[in-house]
């Protein structure tokens, strides 16, 4: 039985992020998430059975999540149908994500005209679903190897967001690392990926998430953080109220302490700060987890705040982070869009058919009317992006390249169909010759190794 690499969602793309691993003779995914914006949600489970590769999702091994994010693991309910005695493992803060994603996605999943008919039996089974899932994850701590069929596995920090980690696979047939989603610099929330100096890695799976579109990175943090201030500043001397969509996960939390910081260090002047929507749920599983946040100017936002918003005169921190149509964020936007005085600034990715990049677009061609929440409305504050992103530019991603030294690197989750100046594939080429095998991930396509 060869060792192959299969990726069944998330291999050219950001979204969908799963891959099937055979190696010597175990078989594993890697993630299970989903895609935004889109009618085909779900990674192509059908490409398995297509290339012989499993007669069904029972036959894995284990299912090995790097954190909790929905591009990662918002497919797990579908899975878990016909995986029901399938182990999964992940750290325990993103097990408690993973509860608070999918237990949302119950609130806010959409369904079909059929589905409708009997909505109560469908919205049950989803439960069940989604309560199975969470029950099938056995929480495991970093750097505490478990044995998995012939493999023995050992979970490190990733950085990124509470509990992400990278997932290290020893085998007597080769030794695996997947990077997930990784940071290479210290964030106030979670410190950066963490790694032994003498693992041996023979297959480096590492996200490339800007290794494609390197304009969309910041390379100097500190510079970037600077003029988020100044325009910040800006804003609320003219009286206006600031709207961030974020991430409820991971950016929501950061910023909020980015701006606390800017404030304590004098950058800024005091003013409040409201986080909203799901991230308030998410900032208790933050402060559970040993990270302080609320106090000083930082506090959840008061139930119907969006009435009270004429007189405030500071920040809200709400998710989602892609302003999608009746989220809160988005039912901010529709109040706050009209006033010049106020300002929407973005600090992260942004799916191209998101409605947050729409919204960017509209204000760079100067447009005066915005569609949000199904209703069209004047478009006068300023938006603007700053990028605080928590992944790697493609320089983090060929250091660790450098470091791990491996026989051979899938670039997965990026987009190589954009034509820029930055080709992370092309430069890893360059910059390692002829001593790494390198590989481009593509949907439904296996690498051998």
């Amino acid at each position: 039985m060869r060792n192959l690499f299969f990726p069944v969602g998330g291999g050219n793309e950001i979204g969908a992020s799963c891959y099937f691993i055979q190696l010597n003779g175990a078989k594993f995914l890697l993630d299970a998430g989903i895609r935004l914006h889109t009618d085909s949600i779900y990674p192509r489970f059908h490409s398995l059975y297509l290339e012989n590769l499993l007669d069904g999702l029972w036959e894995l091994d284990g299912i090995l999540l790097s954190h909790g994010h929905i591009d990662h693991i918002g497919a797990l309910p579908f899975v878990v149908e016909e995986a029901q005695d399938v182990p999964m493992y992940a750290t325990l803060p993103t097990r408690e994500i993973v509860d608070l994603q999918l237990n949302q996605s119950l609130t806010s999943a959409t369904f079909s005209r059929e589905e409708l008919v009997d909505f109560p039996r469908v919205k049950a089974f989803n439960a069940l679903r989604v309560q199975r899932a969470i029950e099938n994850i056995t929480p495991i701590a970093w750097h505490s190897p478990i044995t998995c069929e012939t493999c023995q596995i050992t979970f490190f920090p990733a950085g990124h967001i509470l509990g992400a980690s990278m997932v290290y696979i020893e085998s007597d047939a080769g030794n695996i690392l997947f990077t997930g989603d990784f940071t290479p610099f210290d964030q106030l929330t979670v410190p950066k990926y963490q790694l032994p100096d003498d693992l041996d890695v023979d297959l480096l799976i590492t996200e490339s998430t800007y290794g494609y579109q390197e304009s969309l990175y910041v390379g100097d943090i500190d510079e970037e953080r600077e003029h988020f201030a100044q325009k910040i500043d800006r804003c609320l001397d003219g009286g206006g109220t600031i709207l961030i969509p974020a991430f409820a996960i991971g950016r929501s939390q950061e910023l909020a302490l980015i701006l606390r910081d800017l404030i304590r260090d004098g950058h800024l002047k005091p003013f409040p700060i409201y986080i909203d929507g799901l991230a308030q749920i998410a900032c208790d599983i933050y402060e559970d987890n040993d990270v302080k946040l609320f106090g000083y100017e930082l506090e959840k936002a008061p139930k119907d705040f969006i009435d009270a918003l004429d007189t405030f005169n500071g920040v809200i921190i709400a998710s989602s982070g892609m302003l999608l149509d009746n989220s809160m964020s988005a039912r901010y936007a529709e109040e706050l869009l009209p006033d010049p005085r106020n300002a929407v600034f973005f600090s992260g990715y942004l799916d191209e058919e998101s409605p947050g990049r729409k919204l960017e677009r509209l204000h760079e061609s100067k447009g005066q009317r915005f569609r949000i929440n199904e209703r069209d409305i004047p478009a006068h504050a300023d938006v603007d992006t700053y990028r605080l992103s928590a992944h790697t530019g493609s320089e983090g991603i060929l250091s660790l390249i450098e470091r791990v030294t491996p026989k051979k690197v899938i670039f997965v989750h990026g987009c190589p169909q954009y034509k820029t100046a930055v080709n992370i594939h092309r430069e890893t080429c360059r910059r390692f010759q002829n001593r790494i095998e390198v590989y481009q991930a593509n949907n439904g396509t296996p690498i051998y190794f």
